[in-house]
């Protein structure tokens, strides 16, 4: 938990991620995790998994902009893809966060944001995930995806299993047909907003992951922990659901053999694929996440 809460706080240390992006481990050790900065690496990768039987879903990086100008820019970025996944005939879907389309500085203009990017979505069906971010944006999350969805059918959102608000937001997100990926959490959180045990986030995951297999609409079910994986195979067994009925979620360049065992059992395997400039805090929050993330790290470091 410790080396987990210090990989977090450096996560926003702006010295260490100008040492990263200037040297050369910094640019071997993101391409595990991260496509690309472009959206042109992100589309070839994305072939290539869809060759290999994934389903991708795509994520401009960026978070906390702080000008509307650059929120306008992101919602451009996403049209944008969404007309290269069309015309390349991808099987992708989008991943999106508030922050980066300014919900901090308007939150109303971030719902027309939200909003734009689900018009343009829908008219080449496909499906935007709303990613959950810290426990002060949950609410606000929640209230615009819900508020989105009773205009447009594609979008869903994400479930951070650690949050002690949690078994609520699944329950009436499943009552209102919002699709769910279930994920462990993945920023520092006060006691107060979540639990610290794993174990609790363990049991809490396992209790929401059964909710909406048994009642969710199309639920991702993301993680890389084999006994997870395995207590999802068996609910969904028990409650009669086929393949296409729900989905594995994992991340690039993670589990890459246990990605490939679940496809090739047959089971739809989604790779959440994020590409940009911005890719510091995301790789840093993966490397807290596990511990063999920092093992790959620090091969890197002694080459």
């Amino acid at each position: 938990m410790l080396l987990r809460r210090t990989f977090l706080f450096l996560s926003q240390c702006r010295n260490l991620e100008r040492l990263f992006r200037d040297n050369q481990i910094g640019s071997r050790t993101r391409a595990r995790f991260i496509a690309g900065e472009t959206r042109r690496e992100a589309l070839d990768a994305t072939c290539r998994l869809n060759r290999e039987g994934f389903r991708v879903t795509l994520d401009y990086l960026g978070e906390e902009v702080v000008a509307l100008e650059q929120a306008e820019e992101t919602v451009r970025e996403y049209a944008g893809l969404i007309e290269n996944i069309a015309g390349e005939n991808l099987d992708a879907g989008l991943s999106i966060k508030l922050s980066h389309l300014g919900v901090r500085i308007d939150r109303e203009q971030a719902f027309e944001h939200l909003l734009q990017v689900l018009q343009t979505a829908r008219k080449h069906n496909q499906f935007v995930r709303v990613d959950m971010e810290g426990s002060d944006l949950c609410e606000t999350t929640l209230e615009l995806v819900r508020r989105a969805h009773a205009k447009y059918d594609n979008v869903g959102t994400v479930i951070q299993a650690y949050l002690r608000s949690a078994s609520e937001d699944v329950d009436r997100l499943t009552r209102e047909g919002i699709s769910v990926r279930l994920v462990k959490g993945a920023y520092m959180e006060n006691v107060e907003a979540a639990f610290q045990d794993n174990e609790e986030v363990i049991l809490s995951f396992m209790r929401l992951a059964e909710t909406l297999l048994r009642e969710g609409r199309r639920p991702g079910i993301a993680t890389h922990d084999e006994n997870l994986i395995e207590f999802a195979c068996d609910m969904a067994f028990i409650f009669g659901l086929t393949e296409n009925e729900f989905e594995f979620q994992m991340l690039y360049g993670i589990r890459r053999d246990l990605q490939k065992i679940l496809l090739d059992k047959g089971y739809r395997v989604r790779v959440y694929l994020p590409y940009g400039k911005d890719w510091y805090g995301y790789f840093m929050r993966r490397l807290a996440e596990r511990p063999g993330n920092l093992l790959f790290l620090l091969r890197h470091l002694r080459e």
